[in-house]
């Protein structure tokens, strides 16, 4: 089988003019969630007062604001329409991004319901989505299911449904994903008899690349979408099948949404093993030469946890999520969401968007601030149990980004942040809420987002000292630093 094109070669064309190789440098400050110890007993200080220096060493990988993408049940596909305008103009927002359609619904779906007992994808939907995707300037990626019926793949359905998707789509459709969270067929899906594992699932997936290779020679693989096994299913399954993929895809999320351990706390926390999971990870797909994207993720899972990943807290965890994932060399995320499930960045009624939450807020942010590559910034803070993080980003265009974020609740950060001696001015723009744990009231610049994509405010203009510039970074706040 013809191992097809890496995503990011395909981004490089002029066809899609972004790159795909993403990721990011930067300096974590001891752990979030302001737990830690003063040294004796000494009272933390009363405010905060940090100092940011833009650093020329440690660099990163590129940035793009098509690292940020979103991922949507596949039976959600109704909602991308070109007359979707509220949606479209919020995509817009992102960038030139990236969906991903997929999740638990990949292995309940076929085309036209050829799979008995699945929900049937036709034509009209696929014409409809490919107009969104025009509309918007994104790009897909698609699940196709792996699970079949009667314990079984449907070779017939993979390649129809893959020919179907990609003479629909067109350019705009980047991959395939095959199947989704193999790991969890046996013991959670019912899928596959005990005794089924990674071995089964690598025989099974081979069989449905062929087929849709086949039908579809030119469109990449991706997978193997697993939801946390990576020792036995993501780093095998790279050096397994790495001839035939141009991506390794993995899940992530903190806990499950309905323990009442998922709090506003631990999810500003690092997350050692996060960490633990984008090294290995990382590691096997340099090794097989692809790149690595964790194609569906958000803070808990089980739809999120009630009043946490719904929180203006969730827009400051997901700078710091975002970036993390970029320092291991994670190529790129998709934030899965959708409906009315908790963790949305949007939220809707399977027609109309309903509400923008704060999540989208700080994907935003984010977005803004991947204009380039990514480097390590100094950062030295007068309390080093402060829940305080930044980041750094060189423009492409010669200029300069640095991300603040001060997760303390109620102390102030006087920050003095020092650019390149030649940068005289800088815009700001401010992200904002009443409270952690506060569900509305989130700002971006003292706005809101509208639910029709609009941003009233702009971000404001500040002057340097030779590119020394001090700030007041209130509680709560994330501040993105551009120069001008």
């Amino acid at each position: 089988m013809k191992k097809t094109e890496p995503l990011h070669a395909i981004f490089d064309t002029p066809m899609y003019r972004r790159s795909f190789l993403l990721g990011s440098m930067a300096l974590t400050l001891a752990a979030c969630g302001g737990g830690g110890g003063n040294s004796g007993n000494a009272p933390p200080p009363s405010q905060l007062a940090a100092t940011i220096r833009f650093s020329q060493t440690n660099s990163g990988a590129l940035l793009d604001s098509n690292y940020a993408g979103l991922s949507y049940e596949k039976t959600r596909i109704n909602l991308f329409n070109p007359s979707n305008t509220n949606l479209i103009n919020l995509f817009q927002l992102l960038g030139n991004n990236i969906l991903r359609l997929g999740g638990n619904s990949t292995d309940e779906t076929s085309l036209n319901g050829q799979i008995l007992g699945t929900t049937a994808i036709n034509q009209s939907q696929l014409s409809n989505l490919s107009a969104f995707l025009q509309a918007t300037g994104w790009k897909a990626l698609y699940g196709i299911n792996l699970a079949g019926s009667n314990q079984a793949p449907n070779l017939t359905n993979a390649q129809q449904e893959a020919q179907a998707v990609a003479t629909a789509l067109g350019s705009s459709l980047i991959g395939f994903e095959i199947g989704n969270e193999p790991d969890l067929y046996v013991s959670e899906r019912g899928y596959r008899p005990s005794g089924w594992g990674y071995s089964n699932f690598l025989s099974e997936w081979n069989s449905l690349a062929n087929a849709i290779q086949t039908a579809t020679p030119a469109i990449p693989l991706t997978g193997p979408a697993s939801s946390y096994n990576y020792k036995q299913f993501t780093d095998p399954f790279a050096h397994d099948a790495g001839n035939s993929i141009s991506t390794l895809t993995h899940h992530y999320y903190i806990a499950n949404g309905q323990d009442p351990a998922s709090t506003i706390s631990r999810m500003l926390q690092p997350d050692p093993h996060l960490t633990t999971i984008l090294q290995s990870v990382t590691q096997s797909a340099s090794a097989a030469g692809v790149g690595f994207r964790m194609a569906e993720c958000n803070s808990f899972y089980d739809g999120g946890s009630a009043g946490v990943s719904n929180s203006y807290a969730s827009a400051l965890w997901v700078l710091d999520y975002l970036f993390t994932c970029a320092m291991s060399q994670c190529q790129g995320v998709n934030l899965h969401g959708g409906g009315g499930s908790t963790y949305s960045a949007l939220t809707d009624n399977g027609t109309n968007i309903t509400s923008v939450n704060p999540l989208f807020y700080g994907i935003m942010l984010f977005s803004l601030a991947a204009q380039g590559r990514a480097y390590h910034v100094d950062l030295s803070v007068n309390d080093p149990s402060a829940n305080f993080t930044a980041y750094g980003v060189s423009r492409n265009d010669g200029g300069q980004n640095i991300l603040i974020i001060n997760k303390d609740s109620s102390r102030v950060s006087q920050t003095t942040v020092q650019f390149a001696s030649n940068i005289r001015n800088v815009r700001q723009w401010t992200l904002s809420g009443s409270s952690l744990n506060s569900l509305t009231g989130t700002r971006l610049n003292g706005a809101p987002i509208s639910i029709n994509g609009s941003l009233s405010n702009a971000p404001s203009s500040l002057s340097t000292n030779s590119g020394s510039i001090a700030i007041n970074v209130p509680p709560i706040t994330a501040i993105l630093l551009q120069s001008a």
